[in-house]
Formats: C-alpha cells, structure tokens, sequence
C-alpha cells in the first residue's frame, strides 16, 4: 500500500489536471478566453504536480530496491563451563530451529573470541534490482578461532554450511545473467564480530554483501551499535 500511493496520488492528480485542460479548451472554442485561460493554468499545474509526485515515488522505490536487505540467519553463544569454549546456535531464515545433527556437532564447543560467516554470492545490475533481481546468496561455511590468530596458520574451527550437489547455480547465473545483461559479478562475502556468552547477532543479506546487526543490549554494548538502531525489515525466504 505504500509503494501504491506513489502512484494513485500522481494519477488522480493527472487525472484532474486532464479535465481542467479540456474544460479550458472547451471554454476558449466557447469564446470565454479568461475562463479557459483559467482552466488551462491550473490544469498544467495539476499535471506538473502529477509528474512531480511521479519522480518522488520513482526515486524513493529505486533506493528502496537498492538497499533492499534479507534476513539470514540468527547466531547466538553461551558459555560453557571451559573458558573460552561456547554453544553456538545458528538459525537459518525459514528454518524453525537450530542447525543440529552430526554434520552440526562441532557447534555444542566451538573455542575462540570470535566468528566468521561466509557466503557465496552473485550480483546482479542496479537496474536489474529495480526490476526485481535481487543478489543470490549462499552460505558457505561458518568459522570460529582466536582474534590475536588472525594471520597466523593455525587450526580453526571450519563447520560448511552448504555443499554444490548437481546444477551449480553460481555458473547458471553467471551465464544466463550475463546474456541478458542482468549479471554483474560473483564473489565471496563475510561477515565476523566477537564471541561470548550471552552475545547474538542477526545477518542480513543486502544487494551487495552480508552484515551483521546486534540482536540484543549486550551484544550492542560489546560491538559499540548505538542503543536503539533501526531495524532491518524482515521478509521471508532465502537462497
């Protein structure tokens, strides 16, 4: 409804500027020049005001398009009885609960102070998002280990997310995008924050790339987000 406005404003407004530009002409073929002056005047106003409205809507519809964003997945830590060591629990949008299972296990003690999420994904042209192209995204894996080891060859924690099983959807894209003119480019994207207990976080998925958001006070106050930042609009499924 709010995006339907921006365009029954403009209409009726056209509408309305229409039939005053041909009651004016009506009155000047009826010899009345002033009152079809008259007519003709506020008519073309109507209309300008019509093609105005129009333009504002456009443009506030295309930054809406290109700042569009997903909601991802869910991460939270707790604290287990070794320092250092947490139960992560991630929620995949759409999904009811957690990631469980053996291919999950490592997720009941992952050790470190901070995490990384990475994803796969292929964007498409600004105008293609206009036209209802949104990224495709897909995630990859999920990361855990030590900040101060960042840089050095150590082992860390590696738990995949998604596996490439038949048609590769990143090539398909690729191709089929670009021969309509609608790719842009494929590449990785992450995102990483700190570990700890009590700590939750919300990742989106945006045109571009992946973001984190603090989803309660105390992750807010760890990571430095002001107090009370806007939420992202939720929506619902995902690649």
């Amino acid at each position: 409804m709010d995006n339907l406005i921006w365009w029954i404003l403009p209409a009726i407004s056209g509408v309305a500027g229409l039939m005053l530009i041909f009651a004016g002409f009506a009155k000047m073929f009826g010899f009345k020049p002033l009152s079809g002056v008259a007519r003709l005047f506020f008519g073309a106003g109507f209309m300008g005001l019509a093609g105005v409205v129009a333009l504002a809507g456009l443009n506030l519809q295309t930054y809406k398009r290109l700042t569009y964003e997903r909601p991802v997945a869910q991460i939270t830590f707790n604290a287990t009885e070794t320092p250092n060591v947490y139960t992560a629990s991630i929620i995949l949008e759409g999904d009811e609960g957690p990631l469980t299972g053996e291919d999950f296990a490592l997720l009941q003690q992952v050790e470190g102070d901070e995490w990384t999420l990475g994803a796969r994904v292929i964007k498409f042209k600004p105008l293609s998002n206009m036209l209802g192209y949104d990224s495709v995204y897909k995630l990859d894996r999920f990361t855990v280990g030590f900040e101060q080891d960042v840089g050095v060859d150590v082992r860390k924690s590696i738990i995949p997310l998604s596996d490439e099983p038949g048609l590769n959807v990143r090539e398909l894209a690729k191709e089929q995008g670009g021969r309509f003119g609608l790719y842009d480019a494929s590449y990785g994207s992450a995102v990483y924050n700190p570990m700890g207990d009590g700590l939750a976080y919300d990742i989106y998925m945006t045109q571009d790339a992946l973001i984190a958001r603090s989803a309660n006070a105390a992750t807010r106050a760890r990571v430095g987000e002001p107090a009370n930042p806007i939420a992202a609009p939720r929506a619902t499924g995902s690649e």
